[in-house]
């Protein structure tokens, strides 16, 4: 495997390198960044996969053509995830498109992209959110979830998949953004403090004890 020599290029199995871009909302932000993908892909000879995480993963890069297509990217809406910082959240439509939604989750989800985005994080804390208790975010399976009722969001805190799945706990309601986004900056800033290596939230809960992280980020 190819050592990493530039922030955004991250290395592959069969040597090769790959690119996140990160799509808030999981909506392009315009038809122009789709146009210059599809030109990166004739020009580079490259593929883009559609991620569960609501992400586009560039593959079949070299370091040259990675590099190239970083600068090209840089030109564009559409932002490579060079950091370990906190990941943009995963969302369904929620209000008005679905029939079933009981909240918006797109300016929520912006919210959280706008104020927290760069904010510095270990690894691996993911963030959901889902307009209705249906979740097909999958917002109550992740570190952190918020799903949608009809008076604000419950929060679900601890889920994760892998090879050993576990749900979140249901652990308060939240009625505004900027709560959200208090509560979210307040875990991950426990999560760095208790995590070196790569981890989940429901670990650092086990850690420290229920109790002491309620206490700790105010649920």
């Amino acid at each position: 495997m190819a050592d990493v020599k530039v922030p955004g290029l991250i290395p592959q199995k069969d040597g090769s390198f790959a690119i996140y871009v990160e799509v808030p909302n999981g909506a392009c932000p315009s038809s122009r960044d789709i146009k210059t993908l599809a030109e990166m892909m004739d020009e580079l000879k490259c593929k883009v996969h559609l991620t569960t995480a609501q992400k586009f993963l560039i593959l079949d890069l070299n370091e040259e053509t990675g590099k190239k297509a970083l600068d090209i990217l840089s030109g564009t809406n559409l932002y490579a995830k060079t950091a370990l910082d906190l990941s943009q959240p995963r969302v369904c439509v929620g209000k008005p498109y679905c029939k079933l939604a009981l909240q918006e989750t797109f300016p929520l989800a912006q919210t959280i992209v706008d104020k927290l985005a760069r904010e510095p994080i270990a690894r691996k804390m993911k963030v959901g959110i889902a307009g209705c208790p249906a979740c097909c975010s999958w917002a109550n399976m992740l570190d952190v979830g918020f799903v949608g009722v009809k008076s604000g969001f419950q929060v679900f805190i601890g889920g994760h998949g892998g090879a050993r799945p576990a749900i979140g706990e249901k652990m308060g309601l939240i009625t505004s953004h900027d709560e959200a986004v208090e509560l979210l900056s307040k875990i991950a800033k426990l999560f760095r403090e208790n995590v070196r290596m790569k981890s989940r939230l429901d670990r650092v809960i086990k850690k420290i004890g229920l109790e002491e992280f309620k206490k700790a980020v105010g649920l």
